[in-house]
């Protein structure tokens, strides 16, 4: 079973999942995903870094408030509330698609960001999807329901068409990671009210203003974010630029390895200091996710 932590942020409690020891690595995943994105990752950092991989408000085992926005500014003020209530001095941000996003603006906010790793990021120039536009969608019983019951078939499409690279097979586990979550109506109404909240080119007003240590990481065969697109934030941020071959929107999934070693590349020059696990609280039989 791995620790994790409650931590109470403004509206509501945050899970975090927390591994290792050493200086604190914050993760931040996708915007429908949950902390699980980051246990390949956390399983091969641990033992020269705390790994703090939270559960976004909404998704996961946080809590899910009936009245919440999910905009980008929203995102960012959560996740640094979070930041301060955990009680991380300084640290490298490693975000993955609308995590990469959330990760710039806390960036942008918070002197504590010695570093960043962006993950197939979202860019100001993201295209989004036109159904997500749709009047009454955010507030739809009836679209809940349905994205509740149909989840499974749902997840296995958009992972086959949207997300992972020629290189990689759906596989059912990584199916029931990614729908688990929405099992229930509740669960799937707070997803559509993030989803449909997600407005990608409120990132240009986020962007950092003073310069860290950045490398992007994108998939040759990202369908979701155009590399034309992450070639021009990373140019736009100063950033190193990496592109993989025969990789899609999934890199944590996908090639686990060489994040990692993304991740050890920029952290180790910056003299992180060791984070304290005693201000993350661990309460072991609280908040599982996925048979933890």
């Amino acid at each position: 079973m791995k620790p994790v932590c409650r931590l109470r942020i403004a509206e509501g409690a945050a899970v975090v999942k927390v591994m290792g020891s050493g200086p604190a690595v914050l993760c931040l995943h996708g915007v429908s995903a949950n902390r699980a994105t980051w246990d390949a990752i956390g399983r091969r950092l641990a033992t020269r870094f705390t790994v703090l991989a939270p559960d976004l408000l909404g998704r996961g085992d946080s809590d899910r408030p009936a009245i919440a926005s999910y905009r980008l500014e929203d995102e960012v003020r959560r996740v640094a509330d979070l930041v301060h209530r955990a009680g991380i001095e300084r640290a490298l941000l490693v975000g993955h698609s609308h995590g990469a996003a959330i990760a710039l603006g806390l960036a942008r906010k918070l002197s504590s960001v010695a570093g960043l790793v962006l993950v197939n990021p979202v860019t100001p120039w993201s295209r989004r999807p036109p159904i997500l536009s749709l009047p009454g969608l955010r507030r739809s019983r009836l679209a809940a329901a349905a994205l509740s019951r149909f989840r499974k078939p749902v997840t296995r499409y958009i992972l086959e068409r949207r997300v992972l690279g020629p290189a990689v097979d759906v596989a059912p586990d990584l199916v029931e990671r990614y729908s688990a979550p929405y099992a229930s109506e509740d669960q799937a109404r707070a997803l559509l009210a993030i989803v449909t909240d997600w407005h990608p080119d409120e990132l240009l007003s986020w962007l950092p203003v003073a310069r860290v240590p950045t490398l992007v990481l994108a998939g040759a065969h990202d369908r979701r974010m155009r590399i034309a697109d992450t070639a021009r934030l990373a140019d736009l941020l100063g950033a190193s630029y990496v592109v993989v071959a025969r990789a899609g929107h999934a890199l944590p999934d996908e090639q686990p390895d060489l994040v990692c070693e993304a991740i050890r590349e920029v952290a180790e020059p910056l003299g992180l200091p060791s984070y304290d696990l005693t201000k993350c609280r661990v309460e072991p039989n609280k908040g599982k996710l996925n048979g933890e």
